[in-house]
């Protein structure tokens, strides 16, 4: 019966002594994390900004061809402007789940320090 409280007591000090390892461990792993994350999001903006250049072109050169009575080109540059237009809602909703999980590994990281 001694050996088994004196494991017992052995067990629970190694557990205390391991617990803020394991914590720190956990932040160090959220503050990776909110980088990823950050780092997607700044990913994803640079690429909205030109996708949302390429919709200008594809605008621009829709408009120039109605002007010039040029219907084929009209109609091409109308398909590439609904392509990006397209391209350009699956990056915003993107971005809105990245800005989600960035806002979750913050979370995280406040709940862990705050355990800490």
């Amino acid at each position: 019966m001694k050996s088994f409280i004196l494991a017992a007591l052995a067990a629970a000090a190694l557990t205390t002594a391991a617990a803020p390892a394991a914590l720190a461990g956990d932040i160090g792993n959220d503050i990776r994390d909110i980088q990823r994350d950050k780092a997607r999001l700044r990913n994803d903006y640079r690429h909205l900004q030109e996708e949302r250049r390429e919709l200008r072109q594809a605008e621009g050169r829709e408009h120039w061809a109605w002007r010039h009575h040029n219907w084929w080109q009209a109609w091409r540059a109308e398909r590439q402007e609904r392509h990006e237009r397209r391209e350009i809602r699956g990056i915003e909703h993107q971005m809105a789940r990245d800005r989600e999980r960035l806002a979750r590994d913050r979370a995280d990281l406040r709940r862990d320090i705050y355990r800490y």
